[in-house]
């Protein structure tokens, strides 16, 4: 899917944006096999037909999902069926399967309403001998294991021809492999797509007992590269959105007179909301960068917004001591949520909807700066209170599953709460400085946060273990993001800058500029992926700008 925005002249001159070149690392950093295990398994597919196999799920487009096998899976025309990584099963319509000539690859699509994570492409050019590597696949039922179970092997490249083998393979490694593994992924030491899996070598050995030929693996095996099936796609009219680093500055919208504190998308992309200093809630069309409406009522900054996972809500909050619920639609406000006391400037400083939009948390500055309060969406009632902060709570964020609550403090901590009891669940240690803001990635259990002391920092959710830090800015970071398919982290700064980081790596791949009119660097509140992860919404003084991401 492409997103083509024009930009027009009424639209520039709030913010100027400038992506700066992709920043050169000397080191290729590897991710354990734990995570590259929880990755795999999260992409790869059971193609189930006459000739079972696997394949790994390339790419999303609204609620379609494009897997790549190998050719030779669905070579012919058969009632098949996808089976994802949470056993649930897809009829594969065989009309919309796209087969690579000479090439042993084809697309296949299945359809879910489910959010199902997406490999990342690798390089496969640069996968040489000795390179580790990894193959996942579903392994047809054999004498011992007597139904088919996802199987991941570790092994090494140990070979590339020169020029491509039959079929386009071009890949060589020592991958423990079975039949039904093929079409399945194999992944680099960072767990990207570097290749599909689809051949094995093998001797010829002839049986005297049964006069029968077959062939004995010799423990070789082959692989498609990625590069391959890219240079290959387009010629085949195979047209499809991967997730990459390439931010593209698409629109910047102006309207506000003072500076914007949050922005918000909704889940199909079309609405974009933004709230200000100068008091007020505005909403966008997303496609034409048209203000739709603005939203009053609130009588001092409006410090955070949030929408809610239907798209048909949103809260505001604000340091006149009330949080707003609005029907995004109408404008119409539903709820006015009193929190503290206006004479005294309490704010609540972060708002965040469950995944089940039946609740929403929010998190107080004075008098109840260490609160955390659950409150029921459609009554507004409050439902319970979370305590355990010694300073301001500034950021809350809820886990995919809706049953963690992560909030972060400026007691320099980062807590997990159950959602649905309250409960303590884990306090993780480790920066130095107050910290701004906090996310959780829908796959891999991983919470990231955001510091004044200049730092991310990314955390092992179900240990507490701290993953790595990610230094770079040279300022608070104020705001952080992560894409929909955990693959990147979006980090917003007080430096004027957007730095895009490879999550499980920690590489910095790519530096945003954000400056104003007169080319000064203006800091960064606030940021938001679309759900397709091709768009990035982020805050710039008093404009928001519009981010393509695209391969």
């Amino acid at each position: 899917m492409k997103f083509s925005y024009g930009l027009s002249a009424a639209l520039i001159g709030a913010a100027i944006v400038v992506v700066q070149s992709q920043i050169a690392v000397t080191q290729q950093q590897t991710l354990d096999d734990k995570a590259i295990g929880e990755m795999a398994k999260d992409v790869t597919v059971l193609i189930n037909g006459q000739n079972p196999g696997s394949g790994v799920i390339i790419s999303k487009q609204g609620n379609n999902y494009y897997a790549l096998t190998a050719k030779h899976v669905v070579a012919t025309q058969d009632q098949y069926e996808i089976v994802t990584s949470d056993a649930k099963t897809h009829p594969l319509n065989y009309s919309t399967v796209k087969k690579l000539p000479g090439i042993d690859l084809a697309v296949v699509q299945f359809t879910s309403d489910q959010n199902y994570r997406v490999a990342e492409l690798g390089d496969s050019d640069g996968v040489t001998e000795g390179a580790t590597v990894y193959i996942a696949g579903w392994p047809r039922p054999g004498r011992a294991i007597a139904q088919a179970i996802y199987q991941m092997t570790k092994g090494s490249i140990s070979g590339r021809p020169l020029q491509a083998l039959e079929d386009g393979y071009g890949l060589v490694y020592t991958n423990i492999t079975r039949a039904g593994m093929s079409g399945g992924p194999v992944l680099d030491g960072q767990g990207r797509l570097v290749g599909i899996h689809g051949r094995a070598e093998g001797e010829p050995v002839f049986n005297p007992e049964t006069g029968a030929t077959v062939d004995v693996k010799s423990g070789f095996n082959l692989a498609i590269p990625i590069s391959t099936f890219l240079k290959a796609a387009p010629q085949s009219g195979i047209n499809l959105s991967y997730l990459g680093d390439n931010f593209s500055p698409e629109k910047v919208l102006s309207g506000h007179t003072e500076l914007v504190r949050s922005v918000a998308i909704s889940p199909d992309g079309q609405i974009l909301a933004s709230s200000s200093s100068d008091n007020t809630i505005k909403i966008w069309n997303t496609s034409t960068g048209k203000e739709l409406r603005t939203l009053t009522g609130h009588s001092k900054p409006v410090w955070q917004i949030a929408m809610s996972p239907d798209g048909q809500t949103l809260a505001s909050s604000s340091n006149d001591a009330t949080i707003k619920i609005w029907n995004l639609g109408t404008g119409q406000l539903l709820h006015n949520i009193i929190n503290g006391d206006s004479t005294s400037n309490s704010s609540v400083s972060s708002l965040a909807f469950s995944p089940d939009n039946q609740t929403f948390a929010s998190a107080g500055y004075e008098p109840q700066r260490n609160i955390i309060k659950i409150w029921n969406k459609s009554t507004g009632k409050e439902l319970r209170t979370l305590t355990g902060h010694s300073n301001y709570v500034n950021a809350v964020a809820f886990s995919a599953d809706g049953k963690t609550l992560a909030s972060a403090s400026a007691d320099k901590t980062i807590k997990l709460w159950n959602a649905n009891t309250g409960e303590l669940l884990r306090t993780f240690t480790g920066h130095s400085n107050y910290i701004t803001c906090v996310a959780i990635s829908r796959f891999g259990q991983i919470v990231a946060s955001g510091s004044a002391d200049n730092t991310i920092k990314i955390w092992n959710a179900n240990t507490g273990e701290l993953l790595r830090t990610l230094e770079g800015h040279s300022a608070i970071v104020r705001s952080i993001a992560i894409d929909p398919y955990a693959h990147i982290l979006a980090s917003g700064s007080d430096d004027g800058t957007i730095k895009i980081w490879s999550l499980h790596t920690g590489q910095l791949v790519r530096t945003l500029e954000v400056r104003n009119s007169q080319r000064q660097l203006i800091e960064v509140n606030s940021l938001a992926f679309s759900n397709d992860g091709q768009m990035m919404i982020s805050s710039g003084g008093v404009g928001l700008s519009i981010w393509q991401v695209k391969r």
